[in-house]
């Protein structure tokens, strides 16, 4: 028994250094996962805001300039530069203001990076950013870096000896016109007219290089007469050198059209043989998106000969009754479909959709005698987040998909 007891008596102190060496390492866990908490938290909020400030950036490179025939997107650039900047810095990470290196010299390590992406889709494909004709990405970098914002301090660096760490973020954005349909989401609706115009009419009313061709139909425009103010998002009566054309009435005829059945179209988005409420809802509202998933989403396929196009029923007609519709929206953009070829008559013609673009409606004429009466639009710039874009589509120049890519 005094053996027994002299054993237990040698063995005091051993659990109190086994607790010891317990705790250190439990507080050295504790210390690593709120840390890492910490971190991954700081991490999140970085991402979120390379992601907004990606989006704002791309969002400002449609070129407006192209809609008077000169297109340059320098000043574009530059915008998205300051807008990237001010969405970035609306975000906060680790509860601190986040600032971006503007990166005017446009290095690919830079904070915001301008570019152009040919393939959005293919996560291989590169960003370009020297020898760029046209830009529709921009991608940002947010940073926690001793250069940038500063490191991010830890809690407890005592037990894991680490007092800081750098941390960066990165996102891309592309802005892309090559527009094959749209995907919407219940209760969304889609600011597109149920109108289709005649494609070679369209062409030799804003494309240059058309206009030179001798097959070239001459443009049923009304010259330059409004002009739209972005600053009270209003139509003026002064001319701002974009080119209108009537929307209606528009002659297809004189653009060799075959078989030309009338001059003017209406789209039936949705249910066949739309009623007039039904156009003056979609005009004013939009289409929603249970009528757009009726249509097919409006989306475009490649046929045998490699031309993205989709049949839609529609009437060769228009009703008086939709002026105040027309109205009501007047100096708002709405995307519009482009046919080129229709086949039947009035409420049985179908029409082959080849193309989307933006208008804005500035004036509007249905009572009167039938010479006098017009509705006039200008091109607008669309920039929809439900619109669906392809590397092989043709490009609009005026409906955009803004999404995040990279």
């Amino acid at each position: 028994m005094s053996i027994m007891r002299n054993h237990r008596e040698n063995q005091k102190g051993n659990v109190l250094v086994f607790v010891a060496v317990c705790l250190t390492l439990f507080f050295c866990f504790l210390a690593l996962s709120v840390d890492i908490g910490w971190i991954m938290l700081t991490k999140s909020e970085l991402q979120a805001a390379a992601d907004s400030a990606a989006l704002a950036g791309a969002a400002q490179l449609t070129d407006e300039d192209i809609l008077t025939g000169t297109p340059n997107q320098n000043d574009d650039v530059s915008l998205a530069r300051d807008y990237s900047q001010t969405f970035s810095s609306f975000n906060t990470a680790a509860k601190e203001s986040i600032t971006l290196d503007r990166n005017e010299t446009n290095e690919t390590d830079g904070g915001v990076v301008v570019g152009y992406i040919h393939n959005p889709l293919d996560l291989n494909s590169p960003l370009e950013t020297t020898g760029v004709s046209y830009y529709n990405t921009v991608q940002v970098e947010t940073r926690r870096t001793p250069e940038i914002n500063g490191t991010l301090k830890l809690f407890l660096g005592f037990f894991t000896n680490l007092d800081e760490v750098s941390l960066r973020t990165r996102s891309a954005a592309t802005l892309d016109d090559r527009i094959i349909g749209f995907d919407m989401n219940a209760g969304e609706f889609l600011p597109m007219l149920p109108f289709t115009v005649y494609k070679e009419s369209w062409d030799a009313a804003y494309d240059a290089t058309y206009i030179a061709t001798s097959e070239a139909c001459p443009a049923s425009n009304g010259g330059d007469k409004f002009g739209y103010d972005e600053a009270t998002k209003s139509v003026t009566p002064h001319g701002d050198g974009i080119v209108e054309i009537h929307l209606y009435p528009n002659k297809p005829d004189v653009c060799k059209y075959p078989d030309a059945p009338g001059n003017f179209g209406t789209l039936d988005i949705g249910y066949e043989n739309n009623s007039t409420d039904d156009l003056v809802r979609q005009i004013q509202q939009g289409c929603r998106a249970e009528e757009l998933a009726l249509s097919g989403n409006m989306m475009l396929e490649q046929d045998v000969s490699g031309v993205w196009c989709k049949w839609a029923n529609g009437d060769t007609g228009v009703s008086s009754t939709i002026r105040l519709a027309l109205e009501n929206i007047k100096g708002q953009a709405r995307i519009l479909p482009l046919h080129d070829k229709v086949t039947g008559t009035g409420d049985t013609a179908y029409f082959r959709i080849v193309r989307f673009v933006g208008v804005r409606i500035v004036d509007v004429k249905m009572t009167g005698a039938l010479t006098d009466r017009r509705v006039t639009v200008q091109p607008a710039s669309v920039v929809c987040q439900n619109a669906v874009f392809h590397p092989d589509a043709p490009h609009s120049n005026l409906v955009f998909a803004l999404s995040l890519t990279r």
